[in-house]
């Protein structure tokens, strides 16, 4: 199993934390005991919520069993755990033709409301440029290794002032790919930290 893959998942199931009452999963690849009883509290919360959805996957009783199902879970808590528990307001971006975002070369490109989530993205990150010592980003749409690594360095200087932002809805990007499939729960997260960092809007 990936690291990414592990990460992913551990980021998909910290947008349920709020909402089921566990706290954050550390992303960082490494699936233990922590992660698997965030997944099985939004699994048991899915159920509560509709007893019919029991049997839609079976929840894993260790780091084994959810490694083995980490694809197939994330897939059920974007596809039946977002819907049964009324969690629509951040989904990740699908890549491919036809869907959300593409490559071109060294860039990732959006298509639709991807493409002005990737812009709302860099418009964002410009916003505390300064206070992390980086140059502002061309706002464009395109997601390169510059936009993911200008994520990683804001993550960075959150962390080292307030340790509590450490455990995110998304994995910090180290592709621009990451920075495209979670486009829209960074620039969330980025709309939080602001008075951590000080930052020129108001």
């Amino acid at each position: 199993m990936s690291n990414t893959l592990a990460r992913t998942l551990q980021a998909d199931l910290n947008y349920f934390a709020e909402k089921v009452g566990f706290s954050n999963v550390k992303v960082d690849g490494q699936l233990g005991p922590q992660t698997v009883e965030a997944f099985r509290a939004v699994h048991a919360a899915v159920t509560k919520q509709n007893p019919m959805l029991a049997g839609a996957m079976t929840p894993p009783s260790d780091a084994a069993g959810l490694e083995q199902k980490a694809e197939l879970a994330r897939e059920w808590l974007e596809s039946t755990a977002r819907d049964a528990l009324g969690l629509g307001d951040l989904r990740r971006f699908h890549f491919g033709e036809g869907k959300d975002w593409n490559i071109k070369g060294a860039i990732a490109y959006g298509a639709g409301g991807a493409h002005a989530e990737f812009e709302a993205l860099q418009r964002e990150l410009n916003t505390v440029a300064a206070q992390v010592g980086l140059e502002p980003l061309e706002v464009d749409g395109f997601i390169g290794k510059h936009t993911a690594n200008f994520v990683s360095k804001v993550y960075e200087a959150v962390v080292a002032k307030n340790s509590a932002y450490g455990a995110t809805p998304f994995p910090v990007p180290d592709t621009k790919e990451l920075a495209a499939e979670y486009a829209m729960f960074i620039r969330n997260w980025l709309s939080k930290i602001r008075s951590v960092l000080g930052s020129n809007v108001a």
